[in-house]
């Protein structure tokens, strides 16, 4: 089944760290209001944006933990009737590796965003490049060790994008935009073969393209510091 070019909201939730030790990961848990923390990671956004919306998870933490189980049912209770599970079989090894696997099982094509499942912020989110930021002085806490930061010139460009290397008061509060899947897969296609590569390599090397991204400014922002 393809999507036709629509605009599509990807959650990857399918991380299988060594940490975890086994254990269900924290990004299923329930929050005190009941929701899980992936699920509540979208709600800060207007969700009638997106025609296609996935939470892409692990057979194995379906099968030990009955997550696509758990997510149907958030799903029921926010109304979601958009919402789907795309489970893949084995792991992944980045994120982007995620994204680009969920892409092409879906057959998505047209405008992506994906939202990080380990936080929460509200924006509004529009179909063409983008990355959403968040300056650090608006913060009472946050480590900065664990975030990429983004560059932004006077006409409201982003000029850079780099892993854990503070080169701006803005980081990336977690979400990322591609007004088109074919050229995320292209870019990933083209960088694959480096190994451990984040989004914002993605990013970056579109960017070398001459491809313009803006900023997503976001509101709200929570870091659950859980992966």
């Amino acid at each position: 089944m393809s999507s036709s070019k629509n605009f599509n909201l990807i959650v990857p939730a399918a991380s299988d760290k060594a940490g975890h030790d086994g254990a269900m990961p924290p990004i299923f848990a329930p929050g005190r209001d009941g929701m899980l923390f992936c699920v509540k990671a979208v709600t800060g956004l207007n969700l009638d944006t997106f025609d296609n919306i996935c939470f892409t998870i692990l057979r194995r933490h379906a099968e030990a933990f009955d997550i696509d189980t758990l997510l149907r049912l958030q799903f029921r209770r926010l109304g979601l009737d958009r919402a789907e599970i795309v489970v893949l079989d084995e792991p992944t090894e980045t994120q982007a590796e995620t994204i680009a696997r969920t892409i092409g099982i879906r057959g998505m094509q047209g405008p992506v965003f994906i939202k990080d499942a380990d936080g929460y912020f509200k924006a509004d989110i529009y179909p063409e490049n983008g990355v959403a930021v968040c300056p650090l002085e608006s913060l009472d806490l946050v480590d900065p060790r664990n975030k990429s930061y983004v560059a932004v010139d006077d006409m409201q460009h982003i000029t850079n994008i780099i892993e854990k290397r503070v080169v701006s008061h803005l980081f990336n509060a977690g979400g990322y935009c591609f007004g088109n899947a074919e050229d995320f897969m292209n870019a990933y296609d083209s960088l694959k073969h480096l190994g451990q590569i984040y989004l914002s390599h993605i990013i970056y090397s579109m960017l070398l393209d001459n491809n313009t991204f803006r900023p997503i400014k976001v509101s709200g922002y929570i870091d659950w510091n859980i992966k």
